[in-house]
């Protein structure tokens, strides 16, 4: 079943990077002026300056995480190296090998088995809540506007969100029952708690650099409509099996909320690149960094 999920994943993921492809050849010339700008340039380099602290907060959460099952068997440090050396696996024929080189190197360095494998359930379930909430709560006016184009109103919006809303419910209390049969402790769910709110400010916070590169373009456009649409790209990104770091169905899923808060395909595709290479760069140079700080010692 994983096997087949991940083959749909990655059909998925190049019918995504085919059709970016075919919006940058039909609007190039609008997408290189864009990119040419001079304050669209600057804008991606401090943002990648932004992204790669950012970053941090990951490696905080998947720490906090860590030592609430297995105590300070970890230091704070230790947990950042580790998280900033493997962030650039996940551009791998994966979406999720950087949680796999983190469990690799943190039970290398000591973290038990039951540590390991609560830190990465929980990474789970605390990435895709908190950026589900977000995407819920900011993205729902225009999910109701694109959907009005195809002649759909807002109850259908409202519908699929309260269906949402019970599956997770329904989902919450099969974990929590899973949860008291495996003895989780109050300090894990404590631990898991901090996680959400980690998860919750690198969502807001990766929202504002998609805000930042939007307005060095264009500048009205809604704060909170982009941290929606960028946190749902990311998500979708996310869960889609097979698609490295979410490429092309990130982009594609950006270009499409972009374009329905009335920027030109041009513009839109610029951003979205952008913001590829924000990203990419960041945990590129994120990577490096940590790479070099553990040569060191």
């Amino acid at each position: 079943m994983k096997f087949y999920a991940r083959i749909a994943g990655t059909l998925l993921s190049l019918i995504a990077i085919l059709v970016v492809g075919a919006t940058v050849y039909r609007s190039f010339d609008g997408i290189r002026h864009s990119l040419s700008s001079g304050l669209f340039v600057s804008t991606v380099f401090g943002s990648v300056l932004a992204y790669a602290v950012l970053l941090q907060l990951v490696g905080l959460a998947w720490h906090r995480l860590l030592t609430a099952a297995d105590g300070p068997s970890l230091g704070t440090m230790q947990a950042l190296v580790i998280c900033g050396r493997t962030q650039i696996y996940k551009y791998l024929p994966s979406n999720v090998l950087h949680m796999v080189g983190r469990y690799g190197f943190a039970k290398k360095a000591g973290v038990s088995n039951k540590a390991l494998a609560f830190a990465q359930i929980g990474e789970l379930l605390t990435i895709v809540s908190a950026a589900s909430v977000l995407a819920v709560a900011f993205a729902k006016s225009t999910l109701v506007r694109a959907l009005s184009l195809y002649g759909y109103n807002s109850q259908l919006v409202d519908t699929m969100i309260a269906a949402v809303g019970i599956a997770a419910l329904v989902i919450g209390i099969v974990l929590t029952a899973r949860l008291r049969t495996a003895k989780i402790s109050y300090r894990m769910l404590s631990a898991l708690a901090i996680a959400f709110v980690i998860y919750v400010l690198f969502f807001l916070g990766t929202g504002l650099l998609l805000t930042a590169l939007c307005k060095s373009i264009i500048s009205d456009v809604g704060i909170t409509e982009l941290i929606g649409i960028g946190t749902t790209a990311w998500l979708v990104g996310f869960v889609v099996p097979g698609a490295p770091g979410g490429l092309g169905v990130r982009e594609a899923l950006l270009i499409g909320g972009l374009s329905t808060l009335g920027l030109s395909v041009s513009d839109a595709t610029a951003v979205a690149l952008g913001y590829r290479i924000v990203t990419l760069a960041g945990d590129a140079a994120v990577a490096i960094v940590f790479m070099c700080i553990k040569l060191q010692r």
